[in-house]
């Protein structure tokens, strides 16, 4: 048995790349299922839209982009639907694509128990950090954000989000 073996399977599972084609089918894929859901959820009473709305602005933007990505995939020719790349290989990119899972991750965990406002600031401060923007920058803009984010999905679009630890807001 090869003793670098592991570490060779490792090193080519993580410089992995997909073809556009196959990225474009899977989005595409996606957005028809998310547009084909979007279409149950209910309306608002007395309101031009309803919950559908957003779901099928992302779902129109996922068929878009996979439309793009198929047109780019087929116009390149045949190439391997998955391939290997030395770009991945960097240490920094895959701890940035693991950090930002865990982010997400955690605000799945944590958004009902603190709250969507601190939930969204720590999680938009650890992307800005993580993206090398200056920390006090970062904690400016993830502030701003995470309050505006909760003002327009509260009064403008209706959306219940959690209040956690923050004392209910003005609007």
């Amino acid at each position: 048995m090869n003793p670098g073996l592991p570490d060779k399977i490792i090193n080519q599972v993580l410089s992995m790349r997909f073809s556009d084609t196959m990225l474009g089918t899977v989005f595409l894929l996606a957005g028809i299922s998310l547009a084909w859901y979007s279409f149950n959820l209910p309306a608002i009473p007395g309101q031009n839209y309803g919950a559908a709305t957003f779901p099928l602005l992302i779902a129109m933007g996922l068929i878009g982009c996979s439309a793009r990505l198929l047109y780019t995939g087929i116009r390149q020719g045949s190439e391997p639907w998955v391939f290997l790349s030395d770009q991945v290989r960097s240490p920094r990119k895959l701890a940035g694509v693991a950090a930002t899972l865990l982010l997400v991750l955690s605000y799945i965990v944590f958004v009902q128990v603190i709250g969507f406002i601190p939930t969204a600031i720590i999680i938009t401060l650890a992307m800005f950090l993580i993206l090398k923007v200056r920390p006090v920058k970062a904690v400016i803009l993830a502030v701003l954000a995470a309050i505006l984010c909760d003002f327009i999905f509260r009064t403008m679009l209706l959306v219940p989000l959690p209040f956690g630890i923050v004392p209910r807001l003005p609007w």
